[in-house]
């Protein structure tokens, strides 16, 4: 073994020379090193700066006693909710600022010119608890060079009652002006203690919300002394996520809607061209008729993961004209609530799909897992969600389009060989929401099966020679069409002089508003709403949810409209109308030909809209304005202060 031998020292000029040298390089490294360390400081700090700036109010929990937040989640899709944030803290104001643009995006592949809200489609998520108050500034950025910029824009939220804040429920003509182009408004309410459950907001002004201007809104229920554990316990789930559904229109909403007025479509609805799940959909390019050419590019199909093996999934019909059911390759659902958060009977089957949910309408499922033996699989099954749209409104077959799609369905947690918890009743393959009832009531209040007020409205869609042969809607001979959104709205004006305000169709009609002038929690009403239509219409009220004490289909065909103040068909009607297990909600499918019984308390004075939600049948004219009780003076002022024109 060779022996490493000591090198003799070198001499003293060389020794000097490589003390330089050693100096020298010496000076280069901490240099280098401080330049590094500035750098990386300033970068983190320019970032911290940036982020700080660009992000909205921290919505942490502001209780001390709040629980540890949860680790983060890998990924956020924006549609993954985040109970624990809210539903342990005290009521808080929530601040929002939002910008509305008109940009090029495609969806599904193909381009169209939609509406974001800070460059988002869909919209920003909401989450709040109730008893929180949302301040939203909206500003309209949308140029004057758009089509439809002048018909300015504005937010309504869907299914919050707007108790104390009528002139901010967000519908033009009624409690505001348009917003126009350059100009922004400030929505200010509070949501009421007793609302929690699944919500959306979305445009109406125009037809906007068939070109992308809407999103979720979600009001968790507050874990409190008097709610002793959340609804995750209640329930039995392990995650909560938004699933927002609906049909899609490639065409601009304002051409679609001319195509449904001309003449020579006889007042057929246009069938839409494609479906979305939260704003992302996947289109067949080769599908696309000739007449419509279309800028299309292959997109794959959007996967849907389920954060966990048992998901509480708020699902949103957020389409234009088509219902909607929801079903699953593998696992099963079990609906819990419907619209905002109301419970239906504790021992509704679970099934692997589950329709027909009608535009404007919600439904909470708690998804089940599926049991497999192995991850892989359950990968080589390829689990899925078949989404199908209802063809009630589509006697015009769109070959372009395919309303039953299949989207890849997975979870993020590993399968179990056993579902660790059970659906309360026996699975079924199939579930029909009409067939839904609601939750018992343990006191049954005496209004709901007395109501001191009854009103009857009767709708219908006609054809009409004096207006040119285009589709008239109409709700006891009334319509509500918006043709001048810049002007003082209904809640801005005296009484005499709404019949002026809203131009109708023809000379034969005039703007009715049914007055309900004795109000109060221990008053109640009974509407009684009827459909002389051949097509169902989901009727969504503004301001209130109620029970739905009797709904009727026709019978061979034939009309089944009802009177109350006939005692004969009040007195058939009255056997068979549910006041002990009615199912509670804002938006109601009215059957064609048929009729619905709707129940509710008078306890929110205003001008409150009902309408159809299907966009086409509302914007020629399927709506009627309510009035209950008096306008307040404040709300009236301000809606007056905000109007431009």
């Amino acid at each position: 073994m060779r022996q490493m031998g000591r090198k003799p020292l070198p001499s003293p000029a060389a020794r000097a020379g490589r003390l330089l040298l050693l100096v020298l390089l010496g000076g280069l490294v901490a240099t280098s090193a401080s330049v590094f360390l500035v750098y990386t400081f300033s970068s983190r700090v320019s970032s911290f700066a940036v982020e700080h700036e660009a992000s909205a109010p921290s919505t942490t929990p502001a209780s001390s006693d709040a629980p540890p937040a949860p680790a983060p989640t890998p990924v956020d899709d924006g549609f993954t909710l985040h109970p624990e944030d809210h539903v342990y803290r005290e009521a808080k104001t929530i601040y929002l600022d939002w910008n509305i643009t008109k940009e090029q995006r495609a969806p599904d592949g193909v381009v169209k010119s939609l509406y974001l809200i800070n460059g988002q489609f869909p919209g920003p998520l909401i989450e709040a608890r109730s008893g929180d108050e949302l301040i939203v500034n909206v500003h309209n950025s949308v140029h004057d060079a758009d089509a439809d910029a002048g018909e300015g824009v504005a937010v309504h939220w869907h299914g919050l009652t707007m108790n104390g804040a009528n002139d901010m429920d967000g519908v033009v003509a009624l409690t505001q002006c348009a917003i126009p182009a350059a100009a922004n408004l400030t929505y200010r309410f509070r949501i009421d203690d007793s609302q929690s459950g699944t919500y959306w907001y979305h445009a109406h002004s125009g037809v906007q919300r068939a070109d992308g201007l809407f999103g979720g809104l979600v009001v968790h229920k507050p874990a409190n002394a008097e709610n002793a554990v959340a609804e995750r316990a209640t329930y039995s789930y392990d995650a909560e996520q938004l699933l927002l559904v609906g049909d899609w229109y490639h065409r601009s909403a304002v051409d679609v809607l001319e195509w449904f007025e001309a003449p020579d479509h006889y007042m057929y609805e246009p069938a839409p061209d494609s479906m979305l799940i939260n704003g992302r959909g996947s289109y067949n390019c080769s599908m696309a008729v000739k007449a419509w050419p279309v800028n299309c590019s292959a997109v794959a199909r959007p996967e849907t993961v389920l954060r966990d093996r048992r998901v509480r999934l708020r699902v949103v019909n957020t389409g234009v004209s088509a219902g909607i059911t929801l079903s699953l390759s593998e696992g099963s659902m079990q609906v819990i609530t419907v619209d905002g958060g109301h419970a239906v009977a504790n021992d509704t089957h679970a099934a692997q799909s589950i329709g027909v949910l009608y535009p404007g309408e919600r439904m909470d499922v708690v998804v089940q897992q599926a049991p497999s033996t192995t991850a892989t699989a359950r990968s080589e099954q390829g689990a899925r969600l078949i989404v199908t749209l209802d063809k009630e409104n589509m006697n015009l077959h769109n070959f372009a389009l395919t309303p039953e799609q299949e989207f890849p369905l997975s979870w993020a947690s590993s399968p179990t060989k056993q579902a660790t918890r059970h659906e309360k009743g026996v699975a079924v393959s199939e579930l029909n929401l009409k067939d839904l009832q609601g939750a018992p009531l343990a006191s049954s209040p005496a209004g709901l099966a007395k109501p001191g007020e009854t009103a009857v409205l009767y709708s219908a869609m006609t054809i009409r020679g004096a207006n040119h042969n285009r589709p008239v809607a109409t709700v006891n001979h009334t319509s509500w069409v918006v043709s001048e959104p810049h002007k003082p709205p209904l809640l801005a004006l005296d009484r005499a002089q709404w019949v002026d305000a809203i131009k109708q169709p023809t000379t034969a009609q005039k703007l009715k508003v049914p007055w309900i002038k004795k109000t109060g929690k221990e008053r109640w009403m009974e509407l009684v709403l009827n459909n002389y239509d051949d097509k169902g219409h989901p009727f969504h009220l503004h301001g209130y949810n109620f029970y739905v004490v009797r709904s009727q289909t026709a019978a061979m065909g034939l009309n089944r409209g009802y009177n109350p103040f006939d005692k004969e068909q009040a007195d058939a009607v009255a056997a068979d109308v549910d006041t002990k297990t009615p199912l509670r909600k804002d938006t109601v499918y009215v059957p064609s030909m048929g009729f619905v019984v709707l129940r509710f308390a008078l306890d929110n004075d205003g001008l409150w809209l009902l309408h159809c939600h299907v966009l086409w049948h509302q914007a020629v004219g399927m709506g009627i304005v309510l009035q209950v009780g008096d306008v307040d003076e404040g709300a009236k002022r301000r809606a007056g202060q905000r109007c431009l024109a």
